[in-house]
Protein backbone atom coordinates (compact mmCIF):
# COMPACT_ATOMS: atom_id res chain seq x y z
CA UNK A 1 0.00 0.00 0.00
CA UNK A 2 1.13 3.68 -0.35
CA UNK A 3 2.47 5.44 1.99
CA UNK A 4 -0.62 7.63 2.35
CA UNK A 5 -2.96 4.43 2.98
CA UNK A 6 -0.10 2.90 5.51
CA UNK A 7 -0.28 5.93 7.89
CA UNK A 8 -3.63 5.79 7.51
CA UNK A 9 -4.43 2.17 8.73
CA UNK A 10 -1.49 2.73 11.41
CA UNK A 11 -3.54 5.46 13.19
CA UNK A 12 -7.02 3.47 12.58
CA UNK A 13 -5.52 0.44 14.28
CA UNK A 14 -4.30 2.67 17.16
CA UNK A 15 -7.02 5.14 17.48
CA UNK A 16 -9.54 2.26 17.63
CA UNK A 17 -7.55 0.75 20.49
CA UNK A 18 -7.66 -2.29 19.07
CA UNK A 19 -4.51 -3.71 20.20
CA UNK A 20 -4.61 -7.47 21.87
CA UNK A 21 -2.58 -8.83 24.87
CA UNK A 22 0.53 -9.71 24.05
CA UNK A 23 1.16 -13.62 23.90
CA UNK A 24 3.00 -15.41 26.59
CA UNK A 25 5.70 -16.07 24.43
CA UNK A 26 7.31 -14.59 21.12
CA UNK A 27 10.52 -15.64 19.51
CA UNK A 28 12.19 -13.01 17.76
CA UNK A 29 14.14 -13.98 15.05
CA UNK A 30 16.48 -11.12 13.19
CA UNK A 31 16.30 -7.36 13.16
CA UNK A 32 17.46 -4.52 10.80
CA UNK A 33 20.17 -4.52 8.21
CA UNK A 34 21.50 -6.40 5.44
CA UNK A 35 23.82 -8.58 6.74
CA UNK A 36 22.53 -12.25 7.63
CA UNK A 37 19.71 -12.88 9.38
CA UNK A 38 18.84 -9.43 8.91
CA UNK A 39 15.85 -7.70 7.28
CA UNK A 40 14.74 -4.34 5.12
CA UNK A 41 11.53 -4.67 5.15
CA UNK A 42 10.44 -8.00 4.87
CA UNK A 43 7.37 -8.79 3.10
CA UNK A 44 7.00 -12.50 2.61
CA UNK A 45 7.88 -15.94 3.62
CA UNK A 46 7.78 -19.64 2.42
CA UNK A 47 7.78 -22.24 4.98
CA UNK A 48 9.70 -25.89 4.14
CA UNK A 49 8.04 -28.35 6.56
CA UNK A 50 10.19 -31.08 4.72
CA UNK A 51 13.33 -29.73 5.22
CA UNK A 52 12.80 -27.81 8.39
CA UNK A 53 13.88 -24.68 6.72
CA UNK A 54 11.75 -21.38 6.08
CA UNK A 55 12.72 -18.68 3.40
CA UNK A 56 12.28 -14.84 3.43
CA UNK A 57 11.93 -12.01 0.89
CA UNK A 58 12.83 -8.11 2.09
CA UNK A 59 12.43 -5.18 0.52
CA UNK A 60 15.81 -5.15 -0.75
CA UNK A 61 15.13 -7.86 -2.79
CA UNK A 62 17.15 -10.69 -1.04
CA UNK A 63 16.21 -13.99 -0.16
CA UNK A 64 17.28 -15.63 2.81
CA UNK A 65 16.82 -19.18 3.82
CA UNK A 66 16.89 -19.74 7.61
CA UNK A 67 16.72 -22.63 9.51
CA UNK A 68 13.54 -23.97 12.14
CA UNK A 69 15.36 -22.13 15.00
CA UNK A 70 16.21 -19.27 12.85
CA UNK A 71 20.15 -19.39 12.07
CA UNK A 72 21.13 -18.23 8.49
CA UNK A 73 21.44 -20.66 5.96
CA UNK A 74 21.78 -19.41 2.66
CA UNK A 75 20.79 -16.50 0.40
CA UNK A 76 20.79 -14.39 -2.51
CA UNK A 77 19.75 -11.40 -4.36
CA UNK A 78 17.15 -11.19 -7.01
CA UNK A 79 18.51 -10.08 -10.55
CA UNK A 80 16.74 -7.06 -11.20
CA UNK A 81 15.13 -4.38 -9.11
CA UNK A 82 15.33 -0.74 -10.56
CA UNK A 83 11.90 -1.50 -11.14
CA UNK A 84 10.58 -2.91 -7.87
CA UNK A 85 11.18 -5.92 -5.71
CA UNK A 86 9.62 -9.34 -4.92
CA UNK A 87 6.80 -9.74 -2.36
CA UNK A 88 5.84 -13.52 -2.22
CA UNK A 89 7.60 -16.77 -2.78
CA UNK A 90 6.73 -20.52 -2.36
CA UNK A 91 8.51 -23.64 -2.04
CA UNK A 92 7.81 -26.84 -4.36
CA UNK A 93 7.55 -30.17 -2.53
CA UNK A 94 11.00 -31.12 -3.99
CA UNK A 95 12.30 -27.75 -3.03
CA UNK A 96 12.58 -25.34 -5.58
CA UNK A 97 11.82 -21.94 -4.64
CA UNK A 98 9.43 -19.74 -6.49
CA UNK A 99 9.35 -16.18 -6.11
CA UNK A 100 6.83 -13.61 -7.48
CA UNK A 101 9.23 -11.04 -8.92
CA UNK A 102 5.83 -8.97 -9.07
CA UNK A 103 7.28 -5.71 -10.54
CA UNK A 104 8.92 -7.58 -13.84
CA UNK A 105 5.16 -9.13 -13.83
CA UNK A 106 7.08 -12.87 -13.84
CA UNK A 107 7.76 -15.91 -11.47
CA UNK A 108 11.58 -16.88 -11.33
CA UNK A 109 12.30 -20.23 -10.32
CA UNK A 110 15.46 -21.00 -8.18
CA UNK A 111 16.98 -24.19 -6.46
CA UNK A 112 17.38 -24.59 -3.20
CA UNK A 113 21.29 -23.28 -3.53
CA UNK A 114 20.32 -20.33 -5.30
CA UNK A 115 20.60 -21.33 -9.11
CA UNK A 116 18.07 -19.35 -11.27
CA UNK A 117 16.54 -22.52 -13.09
CA UNK A 118 14.14 -20.63 -15.40
CA UNK A 119 11.19 -17.85 -15.21
CA UNK A 120 7.90 -18.09 -16.39
CA UNK A 121 5.19 -15.03 -17.15
CA UNK A 122 4.84 -11.58 -19.28
CA UNK A 123 3.09 -8.56 -18.67
CA UNK A 124 -0.81 -8.66 -19.86
CA UNK A 125 -3.71 -10.04 -19.18
CA UNK A 126 -4.02 -13.06 -21.41
CA UNK A 127 -3.80 -16.62 -20.07
CA UNK A 128 -0.60 -17.13 -18.40
CA UNK A 129 0.33 -13.31 -18.11
CA UNK A 130 0.24 -11.29 -15.25
CA UNK A 131 0.27 -7.83 -13.86
CA UNK A 132 1.49 -7.81 -10.77
CA UNK A 133 2.30 -11.04 -8.86
CA UNK A 134 2.00 -10.95 -5.35
CA UNK A 135 2.47 -14.77 -4.53
CA UNK A 136 3.19 -18.52 -5.34
CA UNK A 137 1.76 -22.05 -3.91
CA UNK A 138 2.66 -25.06 -5.21
CA UNK A 139 0.13 -27.87 -3.79
CA UNK A 140 2.08 -31.71 -3.44
CA UNK A 141 1.04 -32.17 -7.36
CA UNK A 142 3.37 -30.07 -8.61
CA UNK A 143 0.55 -27.54 -9.87
CA UNK A 144 1.59 -23.65 -9.65
CA UNK A 145 -0.83 -21.07 -8.17
CA UNK A 146 -0.02 -18.05 -8.74
CA UNK A 147 -2.12 -14.44 -7.72
CA UNK A 148 -1.72 -10.75 -8.98
CA UNK A 149 -3.53 -7.64 -8.82
CA UNK A 150 -2.98 -4.30 -10.79
CA UNK A 151 -6.55 -5.05 -12.72
CA UNK A 152 -5.72 -8.87 -13.37
CA UNK A 153 -7.38 -9.65 -9.53
CA UNK A 154 -7.25 -13.70 -10.03
CA UNK A 155 -5.47 -16.61 -9.33
CA UNK A 156 -3.75 -18.45 -12.26
CA UNK A 157 -3.50 -22.30 -12.11
CA UNK A 158 -0.22 -23.59 -13.95
CA UNK A 159 0.55 -27.20 -15.22
CA UNK A 160 3.81 -29.06 -13.37
CA UNK A 161 5.32 -28.47 -16.77
CA UNK A 162 4.41 -24.24 -16.23
CA UNK A 163 1.28 -24.60 -18.82
CA UNK A 164 -1.24 -22.33 -18.40
CA UNK A 165 -4.55 -24.33 -16.89
CA UNK A 166 -6.93 -21.64 -16.22
CA UNK A 167 -7.64 -18.50 -14.14
CA UNK A 168 -10.02 -17.66 -11.30
CA UNK A 169 -11.36 -15.06 -8.95
CA UNK A 170 -11.19 -11.75 -11.63
CA UNK A 171 -12.90 -9.54 -11.99
CA UNK A 172 -16.47 -9.89 -12.79
CA UNK A 173 -16.71 -13.32 -11.21
CA UNK A 174 -19.72 -12.42 -9.09
CA UNK A 175 -19.01 -13.27 -5.24
CA UNK A 176 -15.91 -14.96 -6.41
CA UNK A 177 -14.58 -11.54 -7.56
CA UNK A 178 -11.24 -10.91 -6.09
CA UNK A 179 -9.02 -7.11 -5.21
CA UNK A 180 -5.66 -7.89 -4.56
CA UNK A 181 -5.73 -11.01 -3.68
CA UNK A 182 -2.39 -11.05 -1.52
CA UNK A 183 -1.54 -14.92 -0.64
CA UNK A 184 -2.30 -18.02 -1.19
CA UNK A 185 -2.18 -21.21 1.58
CA UNK A 186 -3.36 -24.74 0.65
CA UNK A 187 -4.69 -27.43 2.55
CA UNK A 188 -6.39 -30.94 1.97
CA UNK A 189 -9.77 -28.75 0.95
CA UNK A 190 -8.44 -26.38 -1.86
CA UNK A 191 -6.52 -22.97 -1.53
CA UNK A 192 -7.33 -20.17 0.84
CA UNK A 193 -6.81 -16.31 -0.45
CA UNK A 194 -6.06 -13.51 1.65
CA UNK A 195 -8.27 -10.74 -0.70
CA UNK A 196 -6.47 -7.63 1.23
CA UNK A 197 -8.64 -4.89 -0.33
CA UNK A 198 -12.33 -6.79 0.10
CA UNK A 199 -11.41 -7.58 3.49
CA UNK A 200 -11.68 -11.11 3.67
CA UNK A 201 -10.49 -14.66 3.30
CA UNK A 202 -12.06 -16.50 0.18
CA UNK A 203 -11.72 -20.12 -0.20
CA UNK A 204 -11.84 -22.08 -3.66
CA UNK A 205 -11.06 -25.91 -4.70
CA UNK A 206 -8.30 -26.37 -6.93
CA UNK A 207 -10.49 -26.34 -9.99
CA UNK A 208 -11.14 -22.48 -9.07
CA UNK A 209 -14.58 -23.35 -8.03
CA UNK A 210 -15.79 -20.50 -5.25
CA UNK A 211 -16.55 -22.30 -1.98
CA UNK A 212 -17.06 -19.20 0.43
CA UNK A 213 -15.34 -16.59 2.25
CA UNK A 214 -15.45 -14.55 5.33
CA UNK A 215 -14.37 -11.11 6.61
CA UNK A 216 -15.46 -7.21 6.14
CA UNK A 217 -13.88 -4.41 7.26
CA UNK A 218 -13.52 -3.42 10.46
CA UNK A 219 -11.26 -3.60 14.20
CA UNK A 220 -13.45 -5.92 15.89
CA UNK A 221 -13.14 -9.62 16.63
CA UNK A 222 -14.34 -11.29 13.61
CA UNK A 223 -13.35 -8.25 11.50
CA UNK A 224 -10.53 -7.83 9.39
CA UNK A 225 -8.36 -4.66 8.06
CA UNK A 226 -6.27 -5.56 4.74
CA UNK A 227 -5.55 -8.88 5.80
CA UNK A 228 -2.19 -9.57 3.81
CA UNK A 229 -1.49 -13.08 4.88
CA UNK A 230 -3.14 -16.72 5.58
CA UNK A 231 -2.18 -19.51 7.07
CA UNK A 232 -3.71 -22.99 8.29
CA UNK A 233 -2.95 -25.17 11.05
CA UNK A 234 -2.81 -28.86 11.61
CA UNK A 235 -6.32 -28.70 13.27
CA UNK A 236 -7.88 -26.88 10.01
CA UNK A 237 -8.32 -23.40 11.47
CA UNK A 238 -6.93 -20.63 9.91
CA UNK A 239 -4.15 -17.89 10.92
CA UNK A 240 -4.95 -14.53 9.79
CA UNK A 241 -1.89 -11.63 9.55
CA UNK A 242 -3.95 -7.89 9.58
CA UNK A 243 -1.57 -5.30 7.92
CA UNK A 244 -4.18 -2.75 8.85
CA UNK A 245 -4.84 -3.81 12.37
CA UNK A 246 -1.38 -4.81 13.35
CA UNK A 247 -2.82 -8.37 14.28
CA UNK A 248 -3.01 -11.83 13.41
CA UNK A 249 -6.58 -14.20 14.16
CA UNK A 250 -7.26 -17.57 13.93
CA UNK A 251 -10.42 -18.26 12.83
CA UNK A 252 -12.22 -21.49 12.49
CA UNK A 253 -13.30 -22.48 8.72
CA UNK A 254 -16.61 -21.07 8.99
CA UNK A 255 -15.19 -17.40 10.25
CA UNK A 256 -15.36 -17.35 13.84
CA UNK A 257 -12.90 -15.58 15.59
CA UNK A 258 -11.22 -18.13 18.08
CA UNK A 259 -9.33 -14.70 19.36
CA UNK A 260 -6.43 -12.55 18.62
CA UNK A 261 -2.75 -12.15 19.27
CA UNK A 262 -0.45 -8.63 19.02
CA UNK A 263 -1.48 -4.92 18.63
CA UNK A 264 0.53 -2.19 17.45
CA UNK A 265 3.90 -1.26 18.71
CA UNK A 266 7.37 -2.39 18.64
CA UNK A 267 8.08 -4.36 21.76
CA UNK A 268 7.98 -8.85 21.39
CA UNK A 269 4.37 -9.85 21.00
CA UNK A 270 3.68 -6.12 18.97
CA UNK A 271 3.64 -5.66 15.06
CA UNK A 272 3.95 -2.76 12.46
CA UNK A 273 2.64 -3.59 9.54
CA UNK A 274 2.43 -7.39 9.18
CA UNK A 275 2.88 -8.66 5.30
CA UNK A 276 2.63 -12.26 5.49
CA UNK A 277 2.69 -15.73 7.96
CA UNK A 278 3.76 -18.80 7.90
CA UNK A 279 2.75 -22.07 9.66
CA UNK A 280 5.79 -24.73 10.28
CA UNK A 281 5.37 -28.61 10.69
CA UNK A 282 5.00 -27.99 14.44
CA UNK A 283 1.86 -25.43 14.21
CA UNK A 284 4.68 -22.61 15.23
CA UNK A 285 3.23 -19.28 13.26
CA UNK A 286 5.91 -17.51 11.72
CA UNK A 287 4.72 -13.38 11.39
CA UNK A 288 6.68 -11.32 8.82
CA UNK A 289 6.64 -8.17 11.00
CA UNK A 290 7.15 -6.20 8.21
CA UNK A 291 7.82 -2.64 9.66
CA UNK A 292 10.18 -3.95 12.66
CA UNK A 293 12.09 -5.50 10.34
CA UNK A 294 11.75 -9.05 12.06
CA UNK A 295 9.90 -12.31 12.26
CA UNK A 296 8.44 -13.08 15.35
CA UNK A 297 7.52 -17.24 16.35
CA UNK A 298 5.00 -18.30 18.03
CA UNK A 299 2.70 -21.64 19.27
CA UNK A 300 -0.12 -21.20 17.26
CA UNK A 301 -1.96 -23.89 19.08
CA UNK A 302 -1.17 -22.70 22.67
CA UNK A 303 -4.53 -20.95 23.97
CA UNK A 304 -2.61 -18.65 25.93
CA UNK A 305 -1.27 -17.20 22.93
CA UNK A 306 -5.22 -16.00 21.38
CA UNK A 307 -7.20 -13.58 23.82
Amino acid sequence: MGGLIALAAWLAATSAGCGEATPSEARIIGQTGVGPREFNYPRGIAIDARRGQMWVVDKGGRIQCLSAAGEFVRGWRVPEIAAGRPIGLGVAPDGRVFVADTHYSRVMIYSPEGELLERFGENGAGPGQFLLPTDVAIDEDGFVYVAEYGGNDRISKFSPQLEFVLSFGGPGAGEASLRRPQRIAMDDGGLWVADSCNHRLVHFDRAGRFLGAFGSLGDGRGALRFPYGVGVLSDRTLVVCEYGNNRVQRFSRDGTSLGAWGGPGRRAGELAYPWAVGVDANDQVVVVDSGNNRLQVFAGLDPRAWH
